[in-house]
């Protein structure tokens, strides 16, 4: 029996659809892990699971018995417990006090003895008291025990929430947006606490943009998308592009011998110039046939698919060189890049790649080939983007550009790469690429010779010799 189930779960405001018919299970233990798109459902999907929500159709079972329309404490008291994408703490209670009030979820006080202050009532308040201790010890707050919740950090008051659900006892501890606004170090620490967590019997259900962190901790993921499910997939990197024994060739020269390269994240493919990196790209885009090799994209079979059919199906590239088209306007430019989408959804795609590049706003009547070549390289960038692309392809985006445009550059990637972008760099400048990067493939002469995580690949000596020039 599933531990939650979910069957064709929907939820409609004013006509507007933000769940649509979502069917998945949760199995007892181990982190699943929900990500997608703003806009995607999930914060709505975990107010509906909890009873925040009513469902406009469908149903949620817990252990096999129907929880749809209980109240949230309801639901809370049978083992289901959340924290929030905004922080929900009693700011007017002390921090061990909103720990309390989880505990108070099963207690069996009766209101008379409590005002009375009968010894059973202070001695069980007492025992809450302690046990609210001992939680805030285990989740790393045992310092802020004594101190009015007001006056905890952010990032104490986020762990604070977890303490205040782990003393409902949950069976399943659904987690919205635990990393955000933490740093690096508290990013850290969650990580570790989740898995501990989850290690102590407890199933979390995750939802979170931090995508090293979900890489590196889910047992299963589930992906949302337009308020559907997307796709689910298992331990390790759920991947939208699979690579097998790709080959190409340059007339008689073999270019590529035997590809093999997986990409479910912000994935790196670094090497020397001539290793084979640019003809990989072309190959994906379909501007360079396959000889050899299969590709899948999203599960489907897009070996022999032309270059505007891969467009269509969510993959876009920014070529090397950025290939604007120099005599016209950046605004025709960036449109060119949505010509296989509505025409009403082209203003809110402009609107987009102006708020992350104000400057192409700024200059949108000017001629692209009078831009600088930072400016041409956030035109080539958006232009792929105003596909809405589920697969973008990158290949060397840093070229060219001064050190504050490329980390510029590089910070629009891990942007896109957060928000749910898949992202596949080609990138010489190899330390940057890792540096972003959730895992990173090394190219030589045709074929990738070496695949870890980024921060792996940063620390291999062989990988430090030939491409960081350690």
């Amino acid at each position: 029996m599933a531990l939650l189930e979910v069957r064709r779960l929907s939820k409609v405001f004013g006509g507007i659809s933000a769940v649509d018919g979502l069917d998945f299970t949760v199995d007892g233990g181990g982190i699943l892990s929900i990500i997608g798109p703003n806009g995607a459902g999930k914060t709505t999907l975990f107010n509906v699971l909890t009873g925040v929500y009513t469902p406009t159709e469908g149903h949620v079972f817990l252990e096999g018995e129907e929880v749809t329309h209980l109240t949230p404490y309801q639901r809370a008291a049978k083992g289901m417990s959340r924290t929030f994408q905004n922080v929900q703490a009693f700011l007017n209670m002390s921090a061990v006090e909103n720990v309390m009030v989880g505990y108070h979820l099963h207690s069996h006080r009766r209101f008379v003895s409590s005002l009375l202050r009968l010894p059973k009532a202070v001695a069980a308040n007492q025992e809450a008291r302690d046990k609210a201790a001992e939680l805030m010890e285990y989740v790393g707050l045992g310092d802020y025990v004594g101190m009015a919740a007001d006056s905890l950090p952010y990032g104490a008051l986020k762990r604070l929430e977890i303490a205040r659900a782990l003393a409902t006892e949950p069976k399943i501890l659904m987690l919205d947006e635990p990393a955000a606004g933490l740093n690096p170090t508290e990013t850290q620490a969650l990580d570790d606490l989740i898995q501990e967590i989850a290690a102590n019997g407890v199933t979390i259900l995750l939802v979170e943009h931090d995508m090293r962190l979900v890489m590196g901790i889910s047992d299963h993921i589930i992906v949302l998308d337009h308020r559907r499910l997307f796709g689910r997939g298992g331990k390790g990197p759920l991947s939208m592009l699979e690579i097998t024994g790709l080959a190409a060739h340059y007339g008689p020269i073999q270019a590529l011998k035997g590809v093999d390269v997986s990409v479910g994240e912000l994935v790196a493919l670094v090497g020397a110039n001539g290793a084979g990196k640019t003809t990989l790209m072309r190959t994906l885009s379909g501007v360079l046939p396959a000889s050899a090799g299969e590709v899948l994209f999203d599960g489907t079979l897009i070996t022999g698919l032309s270059a505007d059919a891969r467009v269509r199906l969510g993959i876009s590239q920014v070529p090397e060189g950025r290939q604007v088209f120099g005599p016209m306007s950046v605004v025709d430019n960036l449109k060119l890049g949505a010509y296989t989408r509505p025409r009403r959804e082209i203003a809110e795609s402009l609107a987009r790649v102006y708020d992350m590049f104000p400057r192409l706003e700024q200059r949108q009547s000017q001629a692209a080939g009078t831009l600088s070549g930072g400016e041409q390289q956030m035109l080539a960038l958006s232009r792929a983007l105003m596909a809405k692309p589920k697969l973008l392809l990158l290949d060397e985006p840093s070229m060219g550009l001064s050190p504050i445009l490329v980390d510029e550059t590089f910070d629009a990637i891990v942007k896109l790469r957060d928000a749910g972008t898949t992202v596949f760099v080609v990138e010489q400048n190899a330390f940057k690429a890792l540096a972003i990067a959730d895992r990173g493939y090394v190219m030589e002469t045709g074929r990738t010779v070496l695949t870890d995580t980024a921060s792996a690949l940063l620390e291999d000596e062989r990988v430090k010799e030939a491409y960081l020039g350690i």
